[in-house]
């Protein structure tokens, strides 16, 4: 089963020094295939169910596609609860290094990498949700 949707809102603008993605940050990880190849999880946890295939930039928003291999038992689950909207968003999972200024005696946040997608019954950002899905042809016994 294939799976569209938004995977981080609109990024934090210019001089944002947070843990949220910033535009620059989509921007960068579209352009350098970070996301490609990712693994898929369930809520943050178990087997990779799947992986990612792409990632673009719409309307400064991070949107994916993902490839859920519905042959092992949990990908066959997760897909049953996406097409039942049980499961209905997407998250990042994600480190941020830090690095401490003595000056300023702050923290700035220095690199972030990105470590799982998540399929989620209820994501912990807004606008994070699954658009669309397709399932694949399943090829049949021919009748003898």
């Amino acid at each position: 089963m294939y799976i569209w949707g938004t995977a981080n809102p609109k990024g934090e603008g210019p001089g944002y020094n947070g843990l949220f993605l910033t535009g620059d940050d989509i921007c960068g990880v579209v352009k350098d295939e970070s996301l490609l190849g990712l693994p898929v999880k369930i809520e943050h946890k178990g087997v990779a169910v799947g992986k990612v295939v792409t990632a673009w930039e719409s309307q400064g928003k991070l949107d994916i596609l993902v490839d859920v291999d519905e042959r092992i038992l949990e990908g066959n689950i997760v897909s049953r609860f996406v097409r039942d909207s049980i499961c209905r968003d997407f998250s990042l999972g994600y480190t941020v290094g830090m690095k401490f200024s003595d000056s300023a005696q702050t923290y700035t946040p220095t690199q972030k990498k990105f470590n799982e997608v998540s399929i989620v019954r209820s994501g912990a950002r807004e606008q994070c949700h699954i658009h669309g899905y397709t399932a694949r042809e399943t090829k049949r016994a021919k009748k003898s």
